[in-house]
């Protein structure tokens, strides 16, 4: 009995060490801003544009498992904001002055999440008299890696995506739109017609252009990628930085389409195309009558065309997805096959200190309905006949 007291002391005692062995190294894994230069030690400025340089953030992509910061992220923004908001008199000349606090106001941007509302923004109204700080995530480049049984490799497809701002969403490469192009394989069976006849494709609210060129880089088609026209500069440009990956027989153009007014779309191939392909494509509760029109204009009356849909099942939205779906039905498409998944958007950074948003994404592929007015009696026959055993085959 006399034991028990020595034995709950060492106890006591290992785990008291092991809690100092813990702390020691998470300190050691993510250092203190105090580690970093301080502005009253009137560090050099080379010491500054270095560091400045170490806290730049990588851009985020899907299924990449992101390094731990190096600083702890809750106090990055307080730390660049005194940088940007300095005079730093101790440096003389004005050039390297100002390349400083441009870089420490990017690593702010960098960390002031897809709408600038997060994080680095909060220190605005600490500052409001300077103008250095911008309030939004700058432009950058990221890279999919989009997996195909059809290749010899996954296809890498880089892209630029410019700041974002509330009225041209389209420059952010969103979650459906990485999970359509990586689902494109398995819909391979549901377009055979398409692929053998080295078919017309267009994809509406093309945005960054990550489904056009996946199908570019997968199959032989021609892609039309479509979008507003502040959208397509920046689309024009992914497009033409990605044509090494475009298959020999592939060929891709970009072009203007407004859904308001498809009849003055810059659309050469209205009801040509066999596929039509939307990510994402719902906004505001004109979306779905636009969109349908859309479709209604450009896909090809034919046994074997086909709609392609992803999109995220946002609470928000359901009234217009549930429009939709009743709009493309009176359109005179059915449903060939249809699922869902999930997927973790990142509308908001890591660094910010959010977590990554599960996001359950709707699919479907539809094609035209048997009672279609433009069907011949044995198209409505094999179309029905093919659609059932397609649908059953999948549920198997």
């Amino acid at each position: 009995m006399a034991s028990r007291p020595d034995d709950y002391a060492l106890r006591k005692l290992l785990e008291i060490q092991i809690t100092m062995i813990d702390t020691d190294i998470e300190a050691r894994c993510q250092g203190s801003v105090h580690d970093l230069p301080q502005l009253y030690t009137r560090p050099s400025s080379a010491s500054l544009l270095l560091t400045l340089e170490q806290l730049k953030v990588k851009p985020t992509a899907w299924d990449v498992v992101e390094e731990a910061s190096q600083y702890d992220e809750a106090s990055l923004p307080r730390y660049l904001t005194s940088i940007v908001a300095s005079s730093l008199a101790w440096i003389e000349e004005d050039s390297v002055r100002e390349q400083i606090w441009e870089a420490a106001s990017s690593r702010l941007s960098e960390r002031s999440g897809r709408s600038g509302t997060t994080c680095g923004s909060l220190m605005l109204s600490q500052h409001a008299e300077t103008d250095r700080l911008p309030t939004a995530i700058p432009s950058m480049s990221r890279t999919f890696i989009i997996p195909t049984s059809m290749a010899d490799s996954d296809v890498s497809i880089t892209l630029r995506e410019p700041s974002l701002t509330a009225d041209n969403l389209g420059h952010k490469t969103w979650l459906a739109s990485y999970l359509l192009a990586k689902r494109l394989p398995s819909l391979v069976s549901y377009l055979p017609d398409l692929l053998e006849s080295s078919g017309q494709v267009i994809e509406l609210g093309a945005g960054t252009g990550l489904v056009g060129l996946a199908v570019a880089a997968m199959f032989d088609l021609h892609v039309h990628l479509t979008d507003l026209p502040a959208i397509v500069p920046n689309l024009l440009a992914n497009v033409t930085a990605n044509a090494e990956n475009i298959t020999k027989r592939s060929t891709t153009r970009v072009g203007e389409f407004d859904w308001s007014n498809v009849r003055q779309g810059h659309i050469e191939n209205a009801r040509d195309c066999g596929l039509v392909l939307a990510a994402d494509p719902l906004y505001s509760p004109q979306h779905p009558a636009w969109l349908v029109a859309a479709i209604d204009h450009v896909l090809k009356r034919d046994v074997a065309a086909r709609v392609v849909i992803e999109l995220p099942l946002r609470e928000a939205y359901a009234p217009e997805i549930n429009e939709l779906k009743s709009r493309i039905e009176g359109l005179g498409l059915a449903i060939l096959v249809e699922g869902t998944e999930w997927g973790s958007e990142d509308w908001e950074d890591a660094h910010c200190g959010n977590e990554r948003t599960e996001v359950e994404c709707w699919w479907a592929v539809w094609r035209w309905a048997p009672s279609s007015r433009f069907l011949t009696q044995d198209d409505a026959i094999n179309t029905s006949q093919s659609g059932y055993a397609k649908a059953s085959s999948l549920q198997s």
